[in-house]
């Protein structure tokens, strides 16, 4: 039986809540040895999968649960968005969806106020992930991470933490100027058909091609259909989710290439926000 998106959700959050993470667990981490007043810095959330499990994408798909944080942060502070990485297809019972195999962390920058009249603060989020392989389990803990305030010299970078946070800050998708990605196909409509076409420095062949659809506008099942065109652009075409949001005038998302979208050098992914004709 196909198990859609708001079904799943409600299994799952109908489910009691496990005493210990099952499939996956979580924890913060910090960039920074420690904090200052006014000074943006990172929290990377580290996720562990168990073998041969994964968690899922901020769109998971026809199913899945996205992992989120919702924080509860000393006065005064801010947190940004997740960072989101790109991501691949993963298969939950012969459906395919948007996640990760790998350990992955989440970054979010949280900004803390200009006046700190404390020697440390604690950061707490609540977190709740999916985490599958042959059946699904569901991650409700609430995790916390406390850093000294130093006001009295230059910030450290954490010896453990830091360069694996900015290496995955490195690879986070980001536009391009090697591909020009346009809609061909109307808002609220099915197919949802994308164009790639290549520019100076872009790869000859990149491979296997996929559109993660940010905001589910496309679906994960069926598959996309992929086409090279005779003038080397590749048409993509998608079936857009019944749960689509509607009136839509731009469609953002992650272009995944097996290949590689870059000659000469490693470039797998990268962000677009093409406008739909008209817009």
């Amino acid at each position: 039986m196909k198990i859609l998106t708001p079904l799943f959700l409600l299994l799952v959050l109908s489910a009691p809540l496990p005493v210990q993470a099952v499939g996956a667990n979580a924890r913060f981490v910090s960039e920074v040895e420690s904090i200052q007043p006014g000074v943006p810095f990172t929290v990377a959330l580290l996720i562990l999968p168990d073998k041969h499990y994964h968690t899922y994408w901020k769109y998971p798909g026809i199913v899945g649960l996205p992992t989120s944080i919702k924080w509860q942060l000393p006065k005064g502070f801010r947190a940004g968005e997740i960072a989101w990485p790109a991501p691949e297809v993963v298969d939950m019972a012969g459906h395919p969806a948007h996640g990760f195999h790998r350990d992955l962390l989440l970054l979010t920058v949280i900004t803390p106020p200009k006046k700190l009249p404390v020697n440390s603060v604690t950061l707490t989020g609540e977190l709740a992930w999916m985490a599958c392989h042959k059946e699904c389990h569901p991650g409700f803990v609430t995790r916390r991470l406390t850093l000294p305030v130093n006001r009295d010299r230059e910030i450290r970078p954490h010896p453990e933490w830091a360069a694996a946070i900015a290496t995955e800050r490195e690879a986070l998708p980001r536009e391009t100027d090697l591909w020009k990605v346009s809609i061909e196909s109307r808002p609220d409509v099915t197919p949802v058909l994308i164009r790639v076409r290549p520019r100076a420095g872009a790869a000859a062949d990149p491979g296997e091609i996929y559109f993660f659809s940010e905001d589910g506008q496309i679906t994960s099942e069926p598959a996309q259909k992929v086409k090279r065109q005779p003038d080397g652009s590749y048409l993509i075409s998608g079936t857009r989710s019944e749960f689509s949001p509607k009136k839509k005038t731009t469609l953002p998302g992650t272009l995944v290439a097996s290949g590689g979208w870059a000659r000469g050098k490693p470039l797998s992914a990268f962000r677009a926000e093409p406008a739909y004709p008209g817009k």
